[in-house]
């Protein structure tokens, strides 16, 4: 009989200015709960024993449905006031990867993603030809005024007035919510998934980390898988993803070493902000990241933990 290896599950659900003073209690809950739903759906597939792509897929749809973070239906506006969506996954045991930018209309954009991993003459694919596949193979499409939010309209017109005296690209808090997941399943295997909206008042056509595998998303299972969140145009300057697993291969790292080395140095001393999470092949799991806060959760089965954060504390 083959000996089941413990299952882990990290998640996240974006970092940035995440202070007491602009988040309520409410909202602190809210996200918890969404947090909380999210590692639930991951862990039913582990304890289940199925795949790591299976289950960062499900923890990342629960994500992108809900409205407090910055992927599918809470997706912030473009600078036309549309929803450019972006996702990937990749199986970190035949590193088989798929990955969709600028889709208008996918509900559920990971999905869409996770089903390239079996398409050999694709990987990523991004705006209208991607809606038309996706219609194509049956994804569940929706009108892209879905995606609208109160919330995030406000920050688009916050974003809106900033942009008149700065930079088009707003590099405040009205980012947040990337969301993404890394597990590890009783068979060895690990997958990670990222997806998000992008930058709010983005540039439309413009592409971040999230749709990009070696820069916001990456799996191998002789290392980890890593998930990631921040300002995409770093992370892909930067490598960030797959920079930690070239670190523990070749490097000889440990996982916490090579993220440390990745997020506090390489991608510091470029001048990014954000984070990622992370699990090795043993099951460690690391959060990492250079901003004020991150939410973010895990579940360990070897030592019975499951956890979320926002900054250093912990609430269920």
């Amino acid at each position: 009989m083959i000996n089941k290896m413990p299952f882990a599950l990290c998640i996240h659900g974006g970092a940035g200015v995440i202070t007491p003073e602009n988040l309520s209690q409410k909202d602190k809950k809210i996200i918890k709960n969404d947090l909380i739903l999210a590692l639930n759906a991951g862990e039913k597939i582990l304890a289940e024993g199925g795949s790591a792509v299976d289950a960062v897929a499900a923890a990342v749809v629960a994500l992108e449905n809900s409205i407090h973070f910055n992927a599918g239906k809470g997706a912030v506006y473009s600078r036309e006031g549309k929803h450019l969506l972006e996702a990937s996954i990749m199986n970190g045991a035949t590193l088989e990867a798929g990955a969709v930018a600028n889709s208008m209309k996918i509900k559920n954009p990971v999905l869409f993603a996770k089903s390239l991993l079996e398409n050999k003459d694709l990987i990523m694919i991004s705006g209208e030809a991607a809606d038309n596949l996706a219609e194509q193979t049956n994804h569940e499409l929706v009108e892209n005024d879905y995606f609208d939010t109160d919330f995030r309209k406000e920050q688009f017109l916050e974003a809106k007035k900033i942009s008149e005296t700065t930079s088009f690209l707003d590099h405040t808090n009205l980012k947040m919510g990337t969301v993404g997941a890394v597990a590890l399943d009783r068979n060895g295997n690990i997958a990670a998934a990222t997806s998000t909206g992008g930058m709010t008042n983005k540039l439309d056509g413009r592409i971040g980390d999230s749709a990009i595998i070696g820069a916001g998303t990456y799996a191998n299972n002789k290392t980890c898988g890593v998930s990631c969140t921040g300002v995409g145009e770093y992370f892909i300057r930067a490598t960030v993803s797959s920079m930690v697993s070239n670190l523990m291969e070749f490097g000889k790292m440990s996982l916490a070493q090579a993220a440390e080395i990745t997020i506090k140095g390489h991608l510091t001393q470029l001048g990014g902000e954000g984070g990622l999470i992370a699990i090795d092949k043993h099951g460690n799991i690391n959060f990492s990241y250079n901003s004020q806060g991150m939410y973010r959760g895990f579940i360990n089965e070897k030592k019975n933990e499951k956890k979320v954060f926002i900054w250093d504390d912990e609430e269920l």
